[in-house]
């Protein structure tokens, strides 16, 4: 052994046969899919020992309690080869004497369950670091199946010699209860025991069908296929060994229901193992529970069964067909299934799977367990290495060579996509409209009714399948997959000569941040052409599937002329040293990158250049977080052309982006009738220059005039852009940095194990009990207690200390009450309570007055928080909403006061005019701990409010779940009631708005007033817009707002009337002046 692995440089494992107590015990060759933790190397096992320190140098950061040797045959595997040498060389005592058939099912014993996790973790880094693991979002489309079933479900039984049992098997399928109509498929494979004749006994039963076969060389999977590809086949095929049964009368009924409200290709219940008189064995129920909808397919290659019963889409099966095989055919065919489609899963029990000596795996011999494991390590290996060429092929680069050679294939093949590339240059019209500075084009394409015209509300979209789909689209029309998550194709209705479509592979919603990372690479990369985004709102004709669009240049006004715009660019962005040096630290030349205005163009626009970047385009990025974005919209409505910019003698090729904000979709004359409407709607190639018109008409009647106007009507005017560009020198909207970024990112993962600190009292002396036993000062207290504060210090029975700290001894039944506790401090529901608090109790001393404080876990905090800002008789979901805006505002200020922010005042930016008061209401007023109990942070009321086990599931549902804005964690900072209008970030606190707090109307529908307009605000005021916050609706304000919420009734529009001495005597009181 020691000479062969020498003389094998890639050899780094050996390993070989052996001896045991029945004699040779033969082992496998191992396979590149070899990935089951369970594989069979024996007791002796030779690594490389530089190949054992190379995987803990890599793996330094994976702990293992149980997968560590399996986590360095994954290693090894995947680094060198793993030898085995086919003869005995050592004898090994077996001492786990159970028979195969008890021994296979170890790996779902619950027993086992942390063992396999940390396994899977193993297995899932292996998959990884060979390109084969599959992303939870991986899943192709299922495709539509027109077929005329004869019935909807179909339960296949193949049998041989079991008279014994298939008739009860075939009495659990007719004993099924469904609304929908089903059959079950008999393939009797020669039996010769009486098994025929026991389903003749069902011939008078429609719903029986016998299949007896002629050939004799089908195994298991053989007989399937013939169920499947026969007439009698429904639209679902269903699963039943011929000695097992369904456990209840509405299995079928659930796995039909599954495929749809799964969205799947293929559904696996859950099976009992029992006897043959139906008691169950150990290990009970197997609910395959490793399997997870994030990783479940790729674990998938670890185990050796998926579960039962199993079902199929039969459109899809007979596609990929079964292998001929009695063993390891439904394996087979769950791993090429869970390669492209969802396979739903059901953990209720389904299904009985009885063991008896009849089982033909009940005691398998060495050998065929040896034969049966290498057919399974065989499936593995093919499946391996077919998702590892799927991936490749997904990740193929764009280079202008290939896509060229793409275009023209498929032109080749489509005949009617080439006539209209044909017609761009033949019959489609263009004429110039000449401008004072440049000029625009305006082209008449008929053909692209199909997108000017497009319906694109969300009842539209649903109604018609998605074009860009895979499944939906001509049969002609090929795809090449690029840059991992994209497809290119051919745009059937072209505007341009060369005209691509390049949507993400699969399906999900218009956003620009799915391509944010590979949109530099994909423009820099196809220099000749430029790259266009339309927003969901801006354009796209396919807003429910995220996609951008590329074209040749040369033809389009703001790209062909662009020579004459680049040296009228205004800089608004860096325009400090400070931002300047910002930029350079972050890779770029400040001197050729930035952000402009766009000038002496019909309409205002962003223009971004720079160096291509491999990452998000970071001057785009910053950009982004400063534009508004519309109420129930996920981004900023927008129109993006990018292309490579040549360079000079003096300066590298750069980036060019041009970003045009809109303010509209369509122009109104999109929506006016008779001669006034023109069919124009604008996407990024129309904000450029060239206008698209698909009627005749609107292309004879379009001027220099018009098509200026409507490139302004739907973008926004100069003074907003102008607007949108003062927030780029907000040094809050600067990035981070790297490192602060990380350092933060570090710190917040921190504090989900980390106590808070409330403020609950301040007083000079302080009454409280302890409830159940608490250690302080090295004794066990209990009872009611008396501190005082003295001289600086705390009096505690009779002595002085700085600090105390009562800690209980039992969590769950120990809590401290405090008397007189005051809440809403300066509203007028102010008051003070007896409140309870659980977990540590610690006093300081701070200005003469003692500071209680609470310690305890965060998600405890905030099940009282919920519970005392709102209701805790709420609806579930607005108790977990408001449990994730509660839990991301404390972490804020968790964060502030760990990274030593929280005592400044950074945050105050008003500019103090003499003869103002100005209260900063924010956390920097506490410093001794990190909120305070009262309204002045968010209310907590201790264990009085979190009683309701609606208020613990909220909590538990979203345990740790924050907002999140570009990679920081959001302020978000709430209020019960807007008046109608929610209010702008900067109007209430600083001068730092925030892109994720955008104005919103409080209804379900209507427009955003323009508060800061007099006449505009005070007739808002003096009405009474509908909005959600005007209702008088007690049932629903008593199940949302606490009893003392409800003592006004002012929540929406009021008038109050005060005198002069009443107003004076307020202010008095409040400001301690006279």
């Amino acid at each position: 052994a020691a000479a062969y692995d020498t003389d094998s440089e890639k050899a780094l494992m050996v390993y070989s046969d052996r001896y045991d107590e029945q004699g040779l015990h033969p082992t496998i060759d191992y396979q590149e899919g070899a990935l089951r933790d369970d594989f069979d190397f024996g007791s002796l096992v030779l690594f490389r020992s530089a190949d054992v320190k190379n995987f803990l140098k890599h793996r330094r950061g994976m702990q293992y309690t149980y997968a560590a040797m399996y986590a360095l045959r994954l290693y090894v595997s995947a680094h060198g080869e793993i030898i085995h040498l086919k003869e005995p060389l050592y004898t090994e005592l077996e001492t786990d004497l159970r028979t195969s058939g008890q021994k296979q099912f170890d790996y779902v014993n619950p027993r086992n369950k942390v063992v396999q996790t940390e396994m899977e973790r193993a297995c899932t880094e292996h998959l990884k670091e060979i390109g084969a693991w599959l992303a939870p979002d991986e899943y192709d489309e299922l495709p539509n199946d027109n077929t005329c079933y004869p019935v909807e479900a179909s339960v296949i039984i193949p049998v041989r010699n079991r008279a014994r049992t298939i008739g009860d098997a075939i009495d659990s399928v007719l004993g099924q209860k469904a609304d929908f109509d089903f059959n079950v498929i008999v393939v009797d494979n020669h039996s010769d025991d009486g098994t025929a004749e026991v389903v003749n006994k069902y011939h008078n039963n429609n719903h029986v069908v016998l299949l007896q076969l002629e050939r004799t060389d089908l195994g298991i999977g053989g007989c399937w296929d013939m169920a499947i590809r026969s007439k009698w086949c429904g639209k679902y095929a269903i699963q039943l060994d011929s000695d097992d049964l369904y456990s209840s009368d509405d299995t079928l009924t659930r796995i039909v229901a599954a495929f749809e409200e799964q969205n799947a290709a293929m559904v696996i219940g859950s099976y009992r193992m029992v006897n043959f008189a139906l008691e169950t064995l150990p290990p009970g129920l197997i609910a395959h529970t490793e399997w997870t909808a994030d990783n479940g397919r790729n674990n998938a290659l670890r185990i050796n069964g998926l579960g039962a019963p199993r079902a199929f889409r039969t459109d899809i099966l007979r596609k990929i067909g079964f292998p001929n095989t009695s063993y390891g055919e439904d394996y087979a065919l769950g791993l090429a299934f869970s390669r492209h489609y969802r396979i739903a899963r059901i953990f209720d029990e389904l299904y009985l799977c009885r063991r008896w000596e009849g089982n033909s795996d009940a005691a398998l011999s060495i050998d065929k367990q040896n034969k049966n494991n290498a057919y399974k390590d065989a499936l593995r290996t093919i499946e391996l290495r077919t998702r590892r060429a799927m991936i490749e092929r997904w990740n193929s680069p764009v280079r202008k060579c290939d896509v060229e050679d793409f275009f023209k294939k498929q032109l080749d093949q489509w005949h009617d996509v080439a006539e209209r590339c044909e017609q761009l240059k033949t019959c489609v019209k263009v004429k110039e409209l000449p401008l004072e500075y440049g000029t625009l084009n305006v082209q008449y394409n008929p053909a692209r009714i199909v997108s000017t015209a497009a319906k694109i509300d969300k009842a539209a979209l649903k109604k018609r399948p998605c074009f860009l789909c895979d499944t939906n689209r001509p049969s002609c029309q090929t795809s090449m997959p690029v840059l991992g998550k994209f497809q290119l194709l051919v745009n059937p209705y072209p505007i341009l000569p060369l005209h691509l479509t390049i949507p993400t592979r699969r399906h999900t919603a218009q956003r620009l941040s799915h391509f944010s990372k590979m949109l530099d690479t994909i423009t820099w990369n196809l220099p000749g052409m430029f790259v266009f985004y339309n927003g969901a709102r801006c354009g796209a004709s396919a807003p429910d599937h995220a996609h951008l669009q590329a074209g040749q240049r040369g033809l389009v006004p703001i790209e062909r002329d662009w020579k004459l715009y680049e040296n009228n660019l205004q800089r608004v962005y860096p325009s400090l040293k400070k931002e300047e040096a910002a930029l350079e630290d972050l890779g770029y030349d400040p001197k050729t990158s930035g952000i402009y205005l766009l000038k002496n163009y019909v309409c205002p626009a962003f223009v971004i250049q720079g160096p291509a970047s491999n990452d998000v385009p970071l001057l785009l990025q910053k950009l982004m977080s400063v534009l508004p974005v519309a109420s129930g919209t996920s981004e900023p409505d927008i129109n993006i052309l990018s292309w490579r910019q040549e360079g000079t003698p003096n300066t590298p090729d750069h980036i060019v982006m041009v970003v045009f904000v809109r303010k509209k979709h369509r122009p109104n004359c999109y929506f006016a009738d008779g001669d006034a409407q023109i069919l124009v709607s604008p996407g990024a190639v129309d904000m450029g220059g060239l206008i698209i018109t698909p009627r005749e008409e609107d292309f004879e009647k379009m001027t220099a005039h018009i098509a200026t106007n409507i490139l302004r009507e739907v973008a926004i005017s100069n003074s907003e852009i102008n607007n949108i560009a003062k927030l780029l020198h907000n040094k809050r909207a600067d990035h981070k940095s790297k490192g602060c970024m990380t350092n933060e990112t570090k710190a917040l993962k921190s504090l989900a194990n980390r106590d808070i600190c409330v403020g609950i009292l301040h007083a000079e002396e302080i009454d409280f009990a302890l409830n159940g036993n608490f250690q302080a000062k090295g004794e066990t207290v209990s009872g009611m207690q008396h501190v005082q504060c003295t001289e600086g210090a705390i009096k505690w029975k009779d002595n002085i200390y700085s600090e105390l700290n009562f800690i209980p001894e039992n969590d769950d039944t120990c809590f401290f009450t405090l008397q007189g506790v005051t809440i809403g401090i300066g509203f007028h529901w102010q008051r003070q309570e007896e409140q309870s608090f659980k977990s540590k109790l610690r006093l300081i001393v701070d200005e003469g007055k003692l500071v209680v404080i609470n310690e305890l876990p965060v998600e405890a905090y905030l099940e009282s928080v919920i519970s005392s800002e709102m209701n805790a008789t709420s609806s579930l979901e607005l108790l977990k909403t408001h449990a994730v805006v509660s839990r991301s505002w404390v972490y804020s200020q968790m964060l502030h006061r760990m990274m030593g922010e929280g005592g400044t005042t950074n945050y105050f930016n008003f500019v103090h005019k003499h003869g103002e008061i100005l209260k900063w209401h924010d956390r920097s007023d506490h410093a001794l701990y990190d909120v305070c109990a009262d309204d002045h942070c968010q209310r907590y009321q201790g264990i009085t409010k979190s009683a309701l086990p609606q208020v613990k599931k909220a909590v538990s549902a979203t345990k740790h779940e924050v907002l999140m804005y570009n990679g920081s964690l959001c302020d978000a900072r709430f209020s019960k009631c807007c008046g109608g209008v929610s209010e702008l970030y900067s109007s209430c606190w600083d001068n730092d708005d925030k892109p994720y707090l955008a104005v919103v109307r409080d209804a379900a529908d209507g427009d955003i007033p323009d508060l800061t307009d007099e006449q505009t605000a005070e007739k808002w005021i003096k009405s009474a817009p509908v909005s959600y916050c005007n209702t008088h609706d007690k049932r629903l304000l008593s199940q949302v707002l606490n009893n003392y919420d409800q003592e006004t009734t002012d929540f929406y529009r009021w008038r109050v009337e005060l005198s002069q001495d009443k107003i004076r005597s307020l202010i008095e009181g409040k400001t301690e002046q006279t």
